[in-house]
Formats: structure tokens, C-alpha cells, sequence
């Protein structure tokens, strides 16, 4: 399971990479990637429930 998360990390970075984005701006986008997810999992589980 890590080794699967860390091929699609990897595979994000390098696309990201060829866009021609730095290391910080790649780190803001995950960030904000990761903050979008999380607001979504807790709006469908208020749905749920």
C-alpha cells in the first residue's frame, strides 16, 4: 500500500515538475489538494449520516 502512495506521489511531482513548477509552489498545490479532499470526505459523510 505505501509503495502504491508513494508511485502516485512520485507521478505528481513529476507532472507537476514538467509543468515547470518549483518545489514550492508544488507544495502549496498538494496542500491544497489534500485540504479539498478532506472538506469533501466530511460533506459526504454529513450527507450520510
Amino acid at each position: 500500500m505505501l509503495a502504491t502512495l508513494r508511485q502516485i506521489h512520485d507521478s505528481t511531482i513529476d507532472r507537476y515538475r514538467r509543468l515547470g513548477m518549483n518545489n514550492s509552489t508544488i507544495g502549496w498545490i498538494l496542500f491544497t489538494e489534500g485540504l479539498f479532499v478532506l472538506f469533501v470526505g466530511k460533506a459526504i459523510v454529513g450527507l450520510i449520516r
